[in-house]
């Protein structure tokens, strides 16, 4: 083979494996956007595989390839709202609980419902996803959240304002037409005033 005829060869083998990459990405994005919204709809137990792959022009063999069940596809959906928990976690622990920390970790907590209320939404309210590995992981960063909010001895007042502050937050990103970045400053205001009266 000439050298030339090795280069056109390599480049098409490169370009042929980059397009494959690209579509098997782009199914594995459209198997999760459907199933964000299918599990969100209908809940986890009630989305069954074949409703996953149908809307999308798929066989159940093709989502298979991409992933190893239906818990593994609820585990993608969930992971970048862990990641972002995660960060959360790692900040509180370098933070002493000063009014400007409480603000941070308020502020960082409602960046994480604005990326996915609809997650979210998924997380509290399902007990199918709440006992999958994945929900646990995110319902053990809550706790971490919660305690931290509450401080190491908490009183009952403690835990109502800690409630009180994040479902502030929650609920007012849930509210039709409120604009996440034109109420930001009222909503984490709002938030902080419950924790620190």
């Amino acid at each position: 083979m000439t050298e030339a005829v090795q280069r056109a060869s390599t480049s098409d083998t490169v370009a042929a494996v980059d397009e494959g990459a690209e579509a098997a990405t782009g199914t594995h994005g459209s198997i999760l956007q459907r199933a964000r919204d299918l599990f969100a709809r209908q809940g986890y137990r009630g989305t069954s595989i074949r409703q996953l792959t149908s809307g999308l022009g798929l066989t159940p063999a093709a989502l298979y390839y991409h992933f190893t069940g239906k818990e593994e596809v609820l585990a993608a959906v969930l992971a970048p709202m862990e990641r972002d928990g995660e960060t959360i976690i790692a900040r509180m622990a370098e933070l002493e609980p000063t009014p400007e920390a409480l603000r941070e970790v308020l502020d960082r907590y409602f960046d994480v419902l604005v990326n996915d209320i609809v997650v979210f939404r998924l997380v509290a309210n399902d007990v199918d996803v709440q006992q999958s590995e994945a929900g646990q992981r995110l319902r053990a960063q809550a706790s971490k959240l919660f305690a931290w909010l509450t401080g190491s001895s908490p009183e009952v007042e403690d835990r109502i304002r800690a409630a009180a502050a994040v479902g502030t937050i929650r609920l007012s990103l849930e509210q039709s037409g409120v604009e996440p970045d034109a109420h930001r400053d009222a909503i984490i205001g709002r938030a902080l005033q419950i924790m620190t009266d």
